[in-house]
Formats: structure tokens, C-alpha cells, sequence
């Protein structure tokens, strides 16, 4: 497709690649590749002794182009800064701010990240057996080396605003930057396992065994400006004087042991114990080991000699219940040490800049290990000659001792408030899922089918958090602005009632007043067309009151950005060689707030120089068209989350973001045994597959152009650790296949 305004000075997008006006392919925009190989074999050494040993290697090249206009990302600038009447390129062939400040850099090909990452894993396993296999002893040595390597280039990339006269975007950087990241991982594991059966009605299984892990971390990373041409690559070809270089060192351990028992009384009652007993370099050795047991039994009550009732209508049922604790030690490996922070002035003294110390982080009074104490009961059920099963599972999870931040400290405080084990927190849900598989039709060509439906929920609530006046938010504690509080649900979403858009000016004098705490312009006046809240409290005023939980002034729960009711519905049939198989997936409930970032749904709401959505024009609210969904047009009414109109939440514009999507979609035959056979085949099929063929949400109701599962967060580690989505990840693409397997 065409992306140029001029006739003569064209560029087209094939296969993902930019076509320049020299005929040359410059950037793909996501250039991916990966390459592995794997050894694997076994040597039986002693009758009752066998080495294993399991050898990988893989290679992942990712290409991402960067944007030096602004700094960001290229599909930020894309929504932020794209505008579409604009052309690409000048009539003179240079390119346009526009372009420059977005695409420019796919066209021009010169900058760009490069992301390389080589794994290397071997595992060296020895299996043994003694008294026909009624004792074991098992060992296995794992070796992990993970090089990740970034290479980045960013120079100035030309554009043109006059007839003749050449600017540059990106003056500022032109440097080269070489990361480099190693980590070496070793875990060894020895256990020895006793396995027998006494008499026809019991089983015995118990083990025992011992775990060790280590991991290293080192980082050198070096940049420097000053590229004396733009296709260097080495960085003897730059010779600025912004030199930046960094290092890092981490090294963690951790050591344990571990055991289980198992006992069945003739497959009737079940029970299975388990320890674990683990101590980390991360904790001060007062507080480094923890003991995390559990314990599990299950009942066959179909075994019963009561049980009277045929295998025909009930051919299996079991209760299960279940409760133990894990141990999470996932914190900082010097959480608990001072850390000095060693840095050169940038003061000259004496002539030179003397190395400084600063002062170290307060150490928290204690910190251990975050225990998960989970309580489970569970039902499995075979019914109609199995035809039809049911499992289900009720649960209860508390996690206590989390590691978060303590109190505010007042500003006299001078430093950083530590973390600590300060929170608690119980979750609550359950799972369930049912299955159905039948067939029809004569013996000779039988019709199978298949049905599998899931289902899940949970809510969690905080039991414990250092807020004791609960505040909403509290940029001074974490400084993200986000607070938790005790009795909190996770994913509350606080917000304004909205009543709809002033009338006329009549209305806005009689309503209760909206300012100062929010703003409808920078002028902070009112107009018709505006946004209307309701005032819930009657004070006249509509506001934030105290902003804490029992004086929120006119805000309230309005929704939850967690997902419920997580399902699943999978489908298949064969017959005569021909087969289909499909799978759904979906979320029942969820809510979310774009965003004052959001550009793709706020548009010029949000910047007055961005894109107009499609769906904004004809609904935005005019004298003559007072039910639109948008108030009147004005820049800026979504860019603060704290005092403009769209900038806080409010009923009118949550969206909700349930959804259900066809994952997969899979049409083939097998071919008939006798035709394969002539070349020497096994097997053979032919297939058609789909991928995200089919998405549903209320979402698209509103607006069409948001992956609905980006709008919330997802592929988080592509997109720069954002948690917000917001439509910046990259979509789930549809993809269609059709394809031969064959198998000798």
C-alpha cells in the first residue's frame, strides 16, 4: 500500500519491509529469528545403573528499530504523532517532520536495537535401581550459561521543512551501545526413592533427597557518543566524549531438602505428605531457612463395598483435599545489606573529580520468605461409562509475610523507606471443568466427538498493609501513585458517577462545582458539552474529600480491572479420516480505564496534534448532537490523571473488556493407510489451521481499533515493562496455514 502522498516518490510495504525510492529493502519492523540444536541420549553402564545426558543451544536474533525523534518507541510515535494527511515525503524526495518524527527510521534503516541471545543448558542425569527396582537413587546436575547481548545505534536522521534547507531529528544522541549479560546457573539434585507393595491392599512410596542452586549474574555495558559515519559499528568509530559505562554483579544461592510420601489402602484411601526445608543467600542468616510442609488425601468412595451403584451410571468418585505452603524468596540478592553507592563527583576539586560515597538505604528490621498456605477440596466424578467427567476444585490461599514497602516517612525522614515483610493477603476461588466424549453411528464408521468446557474464578483481598489511614493514593510511598489498603479487593477501579454533559450555562451554575481538584480546559471554565459528575456526598462539591477509603468524597467502586471467570471450550470430531478440532478461550468479566496515554481511544482528547479515530467523528458532542459518547471537542481533556475531565475514571467511559476468542481452528484428513504405504510412509495428513480467527468483546462496541486483550497488560516483557497495555502491545495476529505432515 501506498504511504506517500507524492506521485513520483513512492514507498510501499511489502512483507513488513519499507521499499525506499532507491529500490533498496531498508528495516524490517520486527526482524525475529531462532536457531537450536539438541543432543540427548543414555548409556546403561551397570545392569542397575544409567547415565542420561539432555544438551541444547539456542539462538534468538530480534531486530526492533528505535525512534530518535522523540526517543520512544516507534509505534508510540505512530499513534502519538502520525498524522495520515500528512505525506512521507517532500516534493524534493526528503522526507517530512512528520515522517522523521515516526516511520522515518524504517525508511532510513540506520537505527535500531539488536537483541542477541544465546542459551546454552546441559543436563547430566544417573538413574539406579536396587532390589528389583524397589529402591532408586537418582541424581541429576543441570549447567545453564544465558548470554544476552544488545547492540544500539542511533544517529540523526535528515528531514526537511524548507525547500533546500536539511534539519536532523536525533542530534543529541548519535552513539553506539554495547550491553552484554551473562548468567550461569547450576542446581544439582540427589534423592532416593523406596517403592513397594504389601500384600494385595497396600502401596508405600517415600522419598527423600537434597537440592542445591546457584545462580551468577554479570553485566559490562559501554556507550559513547560522537559516530564519525553512520554505518559504523564498532565503537574505536566513535569518538565523542559522553562516555558512559556500567557494570553489575549479583550471585544468589539457595539450599534445601525435600521429601514426599505416598501410601494408597487398597487404591481406596490416598495419602500423600510433603517438606520441603529451604534456607537463601537473599535472607540475613537469622532469618534464612524456611520449612514448608503439606499434606494431601484422597477418597475412592466408588471402592467403597457400600457402594451399589452401577459402573454404567457412576464409574469413578473421588474426594480430595489438600494443604500445605510454599516458600517465594524472589527478592533482591542484597535486600538485606548497605549498599554503598560509589560515583564520581561531577564537581571539580583540586583539579579533579573525586570519587563519592553516599549515604546507604535504611535495612528493614527483618526479611524472610513469603509463605503461600493454600487449602484445597476437590471432587473428580466419571459418569455414563466415562463418557461424561467432571473435576472440580474449591480453594483458599493466603500469602503472608509479602515483601512491599513500609510507611511513609515524614520528610524529615532523609532517606528511602526499606521494604519489608509488611503485607498479607488471601485469595479465593475455585476451578471447574467438564468433558464429553461419545460416538455415534455404525461400528465401521464410527462419528466421535468431544466436548471440554472450563471454568475458573478468584478474587483476592489484602488482610494486611502499612496504610493505616487507607489512602487511595500516595505518590510518596511507592511512587507510582498507587496505594493499597486493609480489605482492599485487587483490581479496584475508584471513580466519579457520570451524569452526562452540561446543557447550558444555566446548568453548569446550578450544578455542584467541579473545580479546582479537576479541570475541564486550562482556563478552568465550564462549557456546554462538558462532563457532568455527580455529586454522591450533596456537599456541592465534587472531589477527592479526603481521599481515603472512608472519606472518598463523590468516588466509589465502580469496577475491577481483574479478570473473572476465566473459561475455555474446546471442540472435536473425527470421521471416515476426517477431523476438526477447535478451541476458545475468554474472560467473563473484566473492566478497564484507558489510560490518559491511550491515545488510540482518547485521540485529540489526549494531544491536539493527534489522529482522530474513526469512531470519534459524528460522536462527539455538538449543540446539535447532544447524545454523543465524547464531550466537545478539546485538547487536553485526557492528558493528567489527576484534574482533567477524561483524565479520571468515571462511569461513562469504563470499558468493559470481557471477551471470547477463537484460538484455534484445525480442518484435515488422514490419508487411507493403503495409499501412503506405496512410498513408505507411517502416517500422512492433510490440514488446514487458523489462529485468532473469531474475537468477541463488548469493547468493540466502542471502538474497534484495540486488541482487547492489550488493553490490558500483556506481552509485557516486548513492551518495555509497561503494566497498563493501553493498546501498545503488539496485536494478536491473525494467521492462516495449510500444510502436509507425514510421518515414517
Amino acid at each position: 500500500m501506498s504511504i506517500s502522498g507524492s506521485s513520483d516518490k513512492t514507498s510501499f510495504l511489502v512483507s513488513g519491509r519499507f521499499l525506499g525510492q532507491d529500490g533498496l529493502f531498508r528495516y524490517n519492523t520486527d526482524d525475529y529469528n531462532m536457531k537450536n540444536i539438541r543432543a540427548k541420549g543414555s548409556v546403561q553402564v551397570f545392569p542397575w545403573l544409567t547415565i542420561e545426558n539432555n544438551a541444547d543451544y539456542s539462538v534468538m536474533n530480534y531486530h526492533n528499530p528505535i525512534n530518535v525523534g522523540e526517543g520512544g518507541g516507534i509505534w508510540r510515535n505512530i499513534a502519538d504523532e502520525g498524522h495520515p494527511t500528512m505525506p512521507m515525503f517532500n516534493p524534493d524526495g526528503s522526507m517530512t517532520f512528520t515522517a522523521v518524527y515516526t516511520v522515518g527510521d524504517f525508511y532510513y534503516g540506520k537505527n535500531g536495537i539488536d537483541t542477541k541471545r544465546q542459551v546454552f543448558r546441559n543436563i547430566t542425569g544417573l538413574r539406579s535401581n536396587f532390589f528389583n527396582n524397589k529402591f532408586r537413587v537418582n541424581a541429576d546436575f543441570t549447567f545453564r550459561n544465558t548470554n544476552n547481548g544488545i547492540n544500539q545505534k542511533r544517529v540523526q536522521v535528515p528531514y526537511s521543512n524548507i525547500k533546500g534547507i536539511t534539519s536532523y531529528v536525533g542530534t543529541t544522541t548519535n552513539d553506539l551501545l554495547f550491553d552484554r549479560r551473562e548468567t550461569q546457573y547450576l542446581a544439582a539434585n540427589i534423592y532416593g526413592e523406596f517403592e513397594d507393595k504389601f500384600g494385595d491392599d497396600h502401596y508405600l512410596k517415600v522419598m527423600a533427597g537434597y537440592n542445591y542452586e546457584e545462580s551468577t549474574y554479570k553485566r559490562l555495558s559501554t556507550q559513547r557518543n560522537g559516530i564519525i559515519f553512520e554505518d559504523a559499528t564498532d565503537l574505536n568509530l566513535a569518538l565523542g566524549q559522553a562516555i558512559n559505562t556500567l557494570g553489575a554483579y549479583e550471585q544468589w544461592a539457595i539450599l534445601g531438602g525435600f521429601s514426599r510420601l505416598n501410601y494408597s489402602f487398597k487404591d481406596r484411601y490416598l495419602l500423600e505428605v510433603n517438606a520441603r526445608y529451604d534456607g537463601s543467600s537473599k535472607f540475613p542468616s537469622g532469618q534464612r531457612y524456611g520449612f514448608f510442609p503439606s499434606v494431601s488425601a484422597g477418597w475412592r468412595v466408588n471402592k467403597e463395598s457400600f457402594w451399589n451403584v452401577s459402573d454404567k451410571i457412576i464409574s469413578d468418585l473421588k474426594v480430595r483435599a489438600s494443604y500445605g505452603s510454599l516458600g517465594n524468596g524472589n527478592i533482591n540478592s542484597y535486600e538485606f545489606q548497605e549498599l554503598f553507592l560509589v560515583s564520581q563527583s561531577p564537581l571539580v576539586l583540586g583539579g579533579v573529580r573525586p570519587q563519592t560515597t553516599k549515604q546507604p538505604g535504611v535495612l528493614p528490621d527483618q526479611i524472610t520468605w513469603e509463605t503461600s498456605t493454600t487449602t484445597n477440596f476437590g471432587l473428580d466424578l466419571a459418569m455414563l461409562s466415562n463418557r461424561l467427567t467432571f473435576s472440580g476444585d474449591a480453594y483458599v490461599r493466603k500469602t503472608t509475610d509479602m515483601f512491599t514497602v513500609g510507611l511513609t516517612a515524614p520528610a524529615v525522614f532523609g532517606n528511602t523507606v526499606p521494604k519489608g515483610n509488611y503485607a498479607d493477603l488471601t485469595t479465593r476461588g475455585w476451578e471447574a471443568s467438564i468433558s464429553w466424549n461419545d460416538r455415534i453411528g455404525n461400528a465401521d464408521k464410527p462419528f466421535k466427538y468431544n466436548v471440554r468446557l472450563t471454568l475458573s474464578d478468584s478474587k483476592s483481598k489484602i488482610d494486611k498493609y502499612n496504610n493505616p489511614t487507607k489512602l487511595l493514593t500516595d505518590v510518596g510511598n511507592n511512587g507510582t501513585g498507587k496505594e493499597y489498603y486493609e480489605g482492599q479487593t485487587i483490581g479496584e477501579i475508584w471513580g466519579y458517577e457520570t451524569e452526562g454533559f452540561f446543557i447550558d450555562q444555566a446548568d453548569i451554575d446550578a450544578h455542584a462545582k467541579q473545580s479546582p481538584q479537576m479541570r475541564a480546559s486550562p482556563t478552568n471554565i465550564w462549557y456546554p458539552g462538558d462532563i457532568k459528575l455527580k455529586d454522591t456526598n450533596g456537599d456541592g462539591f465534587v472531589n477527592i474529600g479526603d481521599n481515603t477509603v472512608d472519606k472518598p468524597g463523590d468516588r466509589r467502586i465502580i469496577g475491577n480491572s481483574a479478570p473473572r471467570y476465566l473459561y475455555s471450550i474446546s471442540l472435536g470430531a473425527d470421521w471416515n479420516n476426517f477431523f476438526f478440532s477447535t478451541f476458545f478461550q475468554g474472560v467473563g468479566k473484566q473492566q478497564w480505564y484507558p489510560s490518559t496515554e491511550t491515545e488510540m481511544f482518547w485521540g485529540q482528547y489526549n494531544r491536539p496534534y493527534n489522529n482522530i479515530p474513526t469512531f470519534h467523528v459524528g460522536n462527539m458532542w455538538t449543540p446539535e448532537n447532544t447524545n454523543a459518547y465524547f464531550p466537545r471537542t478539546m485538547s487536553r481533556a485526557a492528558s493528567s490523571n489527576t484534574n482533567r475531565e477524561l483524565g479520571v475514571a468515571q462511569t461513562k467511559y469504563l470499558q468493559n473488556v470481557a471477551y471470547l476468542r477463537m484460538k484455534n481452528l484445525q480442518i484435515g484428513y488422514n490419508l487411507p493407510a493403503k495409499l501412503i504405504s506405496r512410498i513408505g510412509a507411517r502416517s500422512a495428513k492433510i490440514f488446514f489451521s487458523g489462529e485468532n480467527l473469531f474475537t468477541y468483546s463488548p469493547l468493540y462496541k466502542i471502538v474497534k481499533t484495540i486488541d482487547v486483550e492489550n488493553a490490558v497488560p500483556s506481552d509485557q516483557d516486548l513492551n518495555s515493562g509497561s503494566t497498563n497495555g493501553d493498546g501498545y502491545n503488539y496485536p494478536l495476529m491473525k494467521s492462516y496455514s495449510l500444510g502436509l505432515s507425514l510421518g515414517f
